[in-house]
């Protein structure tokens, strides 16, 4: 067996943690960019992490230290930074509109730059940090567009900054956990972000589209208009909370019921169902008693309830997100809970909108049991760091508060923005 050897440049490390599992992927980028998987990792996380929010650190230090163990040794290297997936801290998705004068000459990097450390410091960030920060479209003089306008003339410049912020501790445990098992933090990504980075095809994203990310302990909501992301947010509820639901209902052990979800359940009631049986373990009850027979129905019935429930929550959060209407042709589900049986036609109908199932992008080297869409943050994370599309300039240093006068076009851009995408 040949020895490890220490991870070079070249080489990036993608670590997903979440409630069911922590992944782990290590790819190398060839000269072309091009993504290459050398190795993979997989472990359960059990009670390690709730809602996006670490709840037990030595269970989730654990996770992670086994999961970065399988990858590395299917690689073959020892890696020492990580980039990570992020979806506790109650994050949140501002769109900021600044304007700075110009004095008549072209539009430069430096004065793009100007604006984008104005629009950072009008956000409130005394107890939460900025995630990310993207110009997501720009005006001059009243002339709006999606795309830089280096080298144009006015008098005014006018940006509009996604900006995504999110509470310090949640991060800060999430990134002890991470140090703990002696390794360093790369950089952090929203995990809906990554999802649909994995998930959404080019076009989807130019002609505007939703990714909807349901994991076991929370839900990613990202919106996608012109190649850019345009919001995002986290709802703190996911394929757990069924689980615990199912278990209720049937009386049946926590860890039987998420077999039974995963194995019999399907995401709509069937005619069949009240004729189908399934066999049911129930909890606390031995010999003849420990095992009871119920229609399935029982099952999908259950799971149904709570998987409208929460795809009703999803619809309001997009209606009151105001971009609807830039997500309202296309929705792309992805996540664990994305591959249940029936819950396309169940979020069709629930979300009003045409939806498909997502699953990441097929890169050399990538395992088949790495294709399901429970990978696609982890997958995201490798597109981020190598085909990142915008400048994220939450990346650089906070600069000193600029100087640029806000004109009588204030609010237009945004109102473009929203109108136009």
């Amino acid at each position: 067996m040949k020895p490890s050897k220490t991870v070079q440049e070249g080489l990036i490390a993608a670590l997903d943690v979440g409630s069911a599992k922590v992944a782990c992927l290590i790819a190398e980028v060839d000269d072309a960019g091009a993504i290459h998987v050398r190795g993979v990792g997989n472990r359960a996380n059990g009670g390690g992490v709730s809602a996006g929010a670490i709840v037990d650190m030595d269970q989730t230090e654990k996770a992670i230290r086994a999961s970065v163990d399988q990858a590395e040794k299917m690689a073959g290297v020892t890696i020492s930074d990580v980039w990570l997936t992020f979806s506790g801290g109650e994050p949140k998705s501002t769109i900021v509109e600044v304007q700075v004068d110009i004095a008549g000459h072209a539009v430069s990097e430096a004065d793009i730059d100007r604006a984008i450390n104005e629009a950072r410091e009008q956000v409130d960030v005394e107890d939460t940090g900025v995630l990310h920060a993207f110009p997501a479209a720009f005006g001059v003089d009243g002339n709006f567009s999606p795309k830089a306008p280096i080298g144009m003339y006015g008098k005014k410049l006018t940006v509009a900054l996604h900006v995504i912020t999110a509470d310090h501790g949640p991060l800060q445990n999430l990134q002890a956990c991470v140090r703990r098992a002696h390794l360093n933090v790369a950089g952090v990504v929203l995990s809906p972000f990554a999802a649909g980075l994995a998930t959404l095809v080019e076009d989807e994203a130019k002609m505007g589209a939703a990714c909807i990310d349901i994991g076991a302990g929370c839900t990613g909501i990202s919106v996608f208009a012109q190649g850019a992301l345009v919001h995002a947010e986290v709802l703190p509820m996911g394929g757990g909370v069924i689980t615990e639901q199912v278990a209720r209902a049937l009386l049946t052990p926590f860890d039987h019921a998420e077999r039974l979800k995963t194995f019999n359940g399907s995401a709509m009631v069937d005619a069949a169902d009240e004729r189908l049986e399934i066999e049911v373990p129930q909890v606390g009850e031995r010999g003849g008693d420990s095992v009871v027979r119920m229609p399935r129905a029982a099952l999908t019935g259950v799971i149904q309830k709570e998987l409208e429930l929460l795809l009703a929550t999803v619809s309001d959060r997009l209606d009151a997100s105001g971009f609807s209407g830039i997500a309202g042709r296309r929705v792309v589900l992805t996540g664990g809970v994305a591959q249940a049986e029936g819950i396309r036609d169940l979020a069709t109908r629930m979300l009003g909108r045409q939806v498909r199932i997502g699953r990441p992008e097929v890169i050399d080297g990538l395992p088949q049991a790495a294709q399901a869409s429970s990978f696609s943050a982890a997958l995201g994370l490798l597109f981020y760091v190598v085909r990142r599309p915008v400048q994220d300039a939450a990346k650089k240093q906070k600069p000193e508060r600029a100087k640029g006068p806000a004109g009588g076009g204030f609010g237009r851009l945004t109102r473009w923005f929203r109108n136009n995408f």
